[in-house]
């Protein structure tokens, strides 16, 4: 563990993006001792640095989600916890290579290889909890089983 509290947020960020609320989650847990008006501080440092953007860090989880086949709603829910405005960073998901419907249909595709018996409820409940809306998911599941 690293004993200087600026350490070990530059070597958190050295790996990955981090949003600031993971970041002070992490100042919180390993250096209990600082008050939040200190962590405020570290955190504002580090943005003023260019080394911390949640919206560096939005792109790479949405970026990361879609290729992951998981839909917007459900990556939307996870920037929420992160205190991260879906609608600041919404042109992220505009510039992903499929649409929504067809990311929807590849990815009902991929997993009906693995069943010996899908049916379409257990389809749309599958389509359901990776995050897609109702509309693409029905047409996903009307279009493979047909």
């Amino acid at each position: 563990m690293a004993a200087d509290p600026y350490d070990t947020l530059t070597a958190s960020l050295a790996n990955r993006e981090h949003s600031r609320v993971e970041l002070d989650r992490k100042l919180q847990s390993r250096h209990p001792a600082l008050s939040q008006s200190e962590r405020k501080v570290l955190l504002d440092r580090l943005i003023e640095l260019n080394l911390q953007s949640d919206e560096r860090f939005a792109e790479m989880l949405i970026r990361s989600r879609l290729q992951r086949g998981q839909g917007r709603r459900r990556i939307e829910q996870e920037l929420g916890s992160h205190l991260i405005d879906v609608s600041g960073v919404a042109r992220h998901f505009d510039e992903a290579d499929q649409s929504e419907s067809d990311r929807c249909h590849a990815v009902l595709e991929k997993w009906i290889q693995g069943k010996k018996d899908p049916t379409r409820d257990k389809a749309l409940r599958f389509l359901a909890t990776r995050g897609f809306n109702f509309s693409d998911a029905t047409e996903a599941v009307k279009a493979i089983f047909r």
